[in-house]
């Protein structure tokens, strides 16, 4: 599935961004946003639920327990001579490795500033543990807007 980077954002520049989609696509337009997006803990026991069967697929995917994580991919990118270079001109960047960690990997982030930037349905079309597609409808009139 093809990953955004719209995680990386900070809420107030993801919500600029949605607000300016929604003045550039015609009425019926759609935002299509494929991401990794984690469940706030507002629903406790549907995000336990939903991270045991995500567990459990890694489990069946990987039996001998092999999976990586992400920053133990960077680990092995700064160990690899021909990387070290430029995993050390990320570090010294500060950019952070545990970014799925940010308040803009939530999915209700995401539902919250498309809401906000007057899109009028936001809903999951397609999901597999936490990665989805998410998808918002430009209503036919914005408010304050003319079509």
């Amino acid at each position: 599935m093809p990953q955004s980077a719209l995680h990386w954002l900070p809420e107030p520049a993801l919500a600029a961004l949605y607000a300016e989609l929604a003045t550039m696509l015609r009425p019926g337009g759609l935002v299509l946003n494929g991401d990794h997006m984690r469940d706030d803990d507002s629903q406790p026991t549907l995000v336990r639920l939903g991270r045991a069967l995500i567990e459990r697929e890694e489990q069946r995917r990987l039996p001998d327990g092999l999976s990586e994580t992400w920053t133990d991919w960077w680990a092995s990118a700064a160990a690899d001579p021909a990387l070290a270079l430029l995993v050390a001109e990320r570090e010294a960047r500060r950019v952070d490795s545990e970014h799925h960690g940010s308040p803009a990997g939530l999915l209700g982030v995401h539902v919250a500033a498309l809401r906000s930037a007057g899109f009028a349905e936001v809903g999951t079309l397609w999901q597999r543990g936490e990665n989805r597609l998410l998808c918002a409808v430009r209503p036919a009139v914005l408010a304050g807007h003319a079509t």
